[in-house]
């Protein structure tokens, strides 16, 4: 009996079509992730894990296109959204954390609301339903006071976690 995938890419192959010609960012990747499961991507630098991340969330911009292969999430193919229907999907069905923090989260916001802001777009709540689950939320990572640390802005959480 084989196992529900999640997530299934098969032969994806992304580039990017520079004055200069063509160059293969992701040439030929396929990961089946298993409903329930956590797979993480390791290797080197330089080597696509974040150009094949970006492809699965259409976050690609131009001049980089993925070019062939299927990515399917819950048996859906999503390979080929357009913007709205990948904004829709975005941060309810898959998302992505980035690697650099300083760009996960825009400087100039409170964290909470900024939370808040993925909660109230993508399901049918209040901002005070959505404000009380930012805080659920931030206390079950572990956050330390996690009220105070909602209107936080980013550069004020550094150093801050873990200190219950």
């Amino acid at each position: 009996m084989s196992e529900h995938m999640a997530l299934q890419i098969e032969n994806l192959k992304s580039h990017f079509f520079t004055s200069k010609g063509v160059v293969p960012a992701v040439d030929g990747v396929s990961i089946d992730v298993p409903a329930g499961k956590i797979v993480g991507i390791v290797g080197e630098s330089g080597c696509g894990k974040s150009m094949t991340a970006m492809s699965v969330m259409g976050l690609l911009r131009h001049p980089g296109k993925v070019v062939d292969g299927t990515i399917t999430l819950d048996g859906r193919d999503i390979t080929h959204l357009n913007k709205k229907e990948f904004s829709e999907v975005r941060g309810r069905d898959i998302s992505m954390i980035f690697q650099e923090p300083m760009t996960s989260l825009n400087p100039v916001y409170q964290v909470g609301r900024q939370v808040r802001e993925a909660i109230v777009l993508h399901q049918k709540v209040s901002r005070k339903e959505a404000k009380e689950r930012v805080i659920d939320i931030f206390r079950e990572v572990g956050i330390p006071e996690p009220e105070k640390r909602y209107y936080a802005y980013p550069h004020q959480l550094s150093g801050a976690c873990g200190k219950e």
